[in-house]
């Protein structure tokens, strides 16, 4: 027999998701003729309420993390040290668990019910890369009475908060920045998998070249089949081979643009006088000899926005999941060739 969930009331009571969980959580405005209408399906379908366990006063100031862990691209690195930073700031601590490569429907349960008996006030997801949340998933995160917030790859996850930064726009801006400098011929390191990010770097950059009106013959398209700087490495090799007069570069992620530098180098090329190269995330562009433009995402006030939704929707534990933040990342230009350029 399937287990009664709230959108069962919902629909036995002909509201909303977010006036059950109202009545359920006695939180926000109901009228009471509607309050009566989901009391009575509550017993009518037999729904069982959720218990909601008090928090212990030394664990009410305590935040979930649930993020992706990846060996080279240390930007779940970056975004997780921002959260603790904005935390912090508010009097909050974090209790953060990483997944082993990527985080799906299949260990994501795991990792919020592990939080859940740590009484957290809230859960920040960072990197879910599954195309939709499970139907046993998303029941767990509407019914567990603390607010959920998704940071990054959230495509799949509407309903709940969401933070996300406009992938697209960053490798645009990279691309045009290119154009602009005169690059006649162009190549895009991108990651061969089919999640939103990866999508929308690559449209990124097809939107550039398309409205510069480059023809199909100035620019190629790498996918790398792995997050790895060797990967970066063997796309800059093929990519010169086929075509020797590739001026400028742009990268999936700062680690692509490190093995296309190496490659370079072993080969007497110079960056940036030979061949420019542009990264993304920002996180190794800083460091590298010589340090390259990159594509900052704006770790800080990703990690402001998801705290604070935390802290907004403390007691509701629907009324506000629609809410989505949208933030732009920011090219930050380096090296002796770079020009100021409207962007």
């Amino acid at each position: 027999m399937k287990k009664v969930n709230m959108n069962d009331v919902a629909k036995q009571a002909e509201v909303s998701l977010t006036t059950v969980s109202r009545v359920i959580n006695n939180s926000g405005y109901v009228a009471e003729e509607k309050r009566k209408r989901v009391e009575n399906a509550i017993r009518e379908t037999g729904y069982l309420l959720p218990i909601q366990p008090e928090k212990p006063a030394h664990m009410e100031n305590l935040i979930g993390l649930i993020l992706r862990k990846i060996s080279v691209n240390i930007f779940y690195d970056q975004l997780s040290s921002a959260l603790l930073q904005e935390a912090d700031k508010v009097g909050y601590s974090m209790v953060a668990m990483y997944s082993n490569g990527d985080l799906c429907n299949d260990n994501l349960r795991g990792y919020v019910e592990k939080l859940l008996k740590y009484k957290v006030s809230g859960i920040v997801i960072c990197g879910f890369g599954d195309e939709y949340l499970s139907e046993s998933l998303r029941e767990l995160l509407q019914e567990c009475g603390i607010p959920i917030v998704f940071v990054e790859r959230t495509a799949g996850c509407y309903g709940f908060n969401r933070v996300l930064v406009d992938n697209s726009l960053g490798t645009y801006y990279a691309t045009r920045y290119l154009i602009q400098k005169k690059h006649g011929r162009l190549l895009y390191i991108g990651f061969d998998k089919k999640g939103s990010v990866e999508k929308s770097r690559t449209k990124g950059f097809l939107h550039a070249v398309q409205e510069a009106g480059y023809a199909d013959s100035q620019y190629s398209i790498y996918s790398c089949p792995d997050s790895s700087v060797a990967s970066g490495y063997a796309a800059m090799k093929w990519a010169l081979e086929k075509q020797a007069d590739i001026t400028g570069v742009v990268a999936y992620f700062d680690g692509y643009a490190a093995g296309a530098m190496q490659y370079l180098y072993e080969i007497g090329r110079k960056v940036p006088n030979d061949i420019e190269i542009i990264g993304h995330d920002d996180t190794y562009a800083p460091n590298l000899a010589p340090p390259i433009s990159s594509v900052r995402m704006p770790f800080e006030e990703m990690g402001s926005a998801a705290v604070n939704m935390i802290l907004e929707n403390q007691g509701n534990t629907m009324d506000f999941f629609a809410k989505t933040v949208s933030l732009e990342p920011k090219l930050i230009l380096r090296g002796g060739n770079a020009q100021a350029v409207f962007l």
